[in-house]
């Protein structure tokens, strides 16, 4: 066999996580369930988070009042608000579970 029987497995295991309490259900189950919290343990949880599609406004709305630039950027900022909140509500549930945690060099592919 080429596997050694002691070796640790390497395993990527993707949780997708969004506002839903379902979501942190499920990322609280793979904690608990599926992570093995050994210090030989090789595996690697990637949390996905996928912003919802922009809405596509024209330039005028539908009573004809004009979106501003101003207004466009609020709503994309909100939009990435959402996302850094999830993603921290979910390292924090990661972090509680695991002490030896590591975060990914990117914050946005945590």
């Amino acid at each position: 066999m080429a596997d050694d029987m002691g070796a640790a497995k390497e395993r990527r295991i993707l949780v997708a996580v969004d506002e839903s309490e379902e979501s942190m259900n499920a990322l609280s189950w793979c904690l608990k369930n599926v992570l093995v919290s050994t210090s030989s343990s090789k595996d690697t949880l990637i949390l996905l988070y996928v912003k919802p599609p922009r809405v596509v406004y024209s330039a005028l709305d539908g009573t004809g009042y004009l979106f501003s630039s101003d207004i466009m950027e609020t709503m994309q900022k909100y939009s990435n608000d959402i996302a850094d909140c999830v993603i921290e509500k979910a390292k924090r549930m990661c972090r509680e579970q695991f002490q030896d945690v590591k975060g990914g060099d990117n914050d946005r592919a945590w």
